[in-house]
């Protein structure tokens, strides 16, 4: 077990996605963080990366490589990689004289802290990697064990992964940890009894195979007088799948309105603004049965009803989130939520305000300190029992 310092700082790796940083930025506010991105040539010339902010108490590095730098290549890379995520451990060290923990969001990143064991190591599971990657499952889940073998604590965003790594390595259930998405802050409606749109329901977000575009279908038909808003993006809108045909089906209906796409800043005020807001998920999609969806606290944050199709995650809020299996009692529901608002809509952005960024970091910073009392209680506990035996 690897003491932790109660001042340390953190390295975070791989914080290229908004959930990882803002964890990051959170830690930022009672220690040193520094957040290093990962990116190939052609990917970064792609996507061109800014970071969320231009200022910050996070201290940010972007490593840029040749591609396969993480798959084929990687032993290649490898003693490079060392180099700079040693680099920067060497320079939280300095200004808190203890090592850092280091958290590490992808099974890949395993040989390169491989060498490390003065640090705490947090393994921060975001999904079901194998689902990135069929092909390469076997080295996905090898890496993937090294972590659960290995890290102090493992933190998973889904309840569904916690029991799935549990029932993995029972021998490490106690290091392994629910840990859900937080809200970003500005997500918190400042005015919940500002009223919406009359007769609107909203769906924001990825447009793709996870939503089931058939119950949304026959949703908006049973609901004709309704308006079902959608928000994001379509992508390649071409193609000749299932659920591509469905969407296009859904789309459209003539009380179906596409939003199209919106600028980060903006998503907050359309989860404000329909009356309801609902995930149409399909439950039996593979991603959603293994995901934490940023749409649950996002959508509470707005104060507006909350309405779901039975996806593990929701189910560890029934008091928040209605929860349909049919297009009938999605239809039921809603006409009902649409009839009645919420009486607690002030009260509900009020819980979700206990599921900010900071109060995930608060809570890591909890969860480190108790795998630390874990293991200084076992290491107790062998000390007496060698003391007995010797006494004997």
């Amino acid at each position: 077990m690897t003491k932790v310092s109660s001042h340390r700082g953190f390295l975070v790796l791989a914080a290229s996605t908004p959930w990882v940083y803002a964890l990051a930025q959170s830690l930022a506010a009672s220690g040193p963080v520094t957040a290093v991105r990962f990116y190939d040539w052609a990917n970064y010339r792609r996507i061109k990366p800014q970071w969320p902010e231009t200022r910050s108490d996070v201290h940010r590095v972007s490593v840029c490589m040749p591609q396969g730098y993480a798959g084929s290549l990687e032993p290649v890379f490898r003693p490079l990689m060392r180099r700079i995520i040693d680099r920067e451990r060497v320079r939280l060290r300095r200004i808190t004289g203890a090592e850092p923990v280091i958290v590490c969001p992808y099974p890949y990143l395993a040989p390169w802290v491989r060498h490390i064991r003065e640090s705490a190591v947090v393994y921060y599971n975001l999904d079901d990697y194998v689902l990135y990657d069929p092909p390469r499952a076997t080295r996905i889940t090898a890496l993937e064990d090294e972590f659960l073998a290995r890290a102090d604590l493992t933190l998973c965003l889904s309840a569904h992964q916690v029991a799935t790594l549990q029932a993995r390595r029972p021998d490490r259930a106690a290091h392994i940890a629910h840990f859900p998405l937080g809200v970003v802050e500005d997500f918190l409606n400042p005015a919940p009894e500002t009223p919406p749109l009359p007769d609107a329901v909203g769906y924001v977000g990825n447009l793709g195979d996870r939503v089931d575009w058939a119950f949304v279908a026959a949703v908006a038909e049973r609901l004709s007088a309704t308006r079902f808003h959608i928000v994001g993006s379509l992508g390649q809108n071409g193609g000749a799948t299932q659920w591509e045909t469905a969407r296009r089906r859904a789309l459209a209906l003539p009380n179906v309105v596409y939003e199209g796409e919106v600028p980060q800043s903006q998503v907050r005020e359309h989860y404000w603004r329909y009356a309801v807001n609902w995930m149409p998920y399909d439950p039996l999609h593979p991603f959603n049965i293994a995901a934490c969806p940023t749409k649950i606290m996002d959508a509470l944050a707005s104060g507006r009803p909350f309405l779901s199709t039975d996806v593990p995650e929701v189910r560890l809020y029934p008091d928040r989130i209605g929860i349909v299996r049919t297009p009938d009692e999605a239809a039921q529901a809603l006409q009902i939520l649409l009839r009645e608002g919420s009486s607690s809509a002030r009260e509900q952005v009020a819980y979700a305000s206990g599921h900010t960024w900071p109060h995930r970091a608060a809570r890591l910073h909890e969860l480190l300190e108790n795998i630390t009392s874990i293991g200084s209680s076992r290491m107790d506990m062998a000390a007496s029992h060698l003391a007995l035996r010797e006494q004997t």
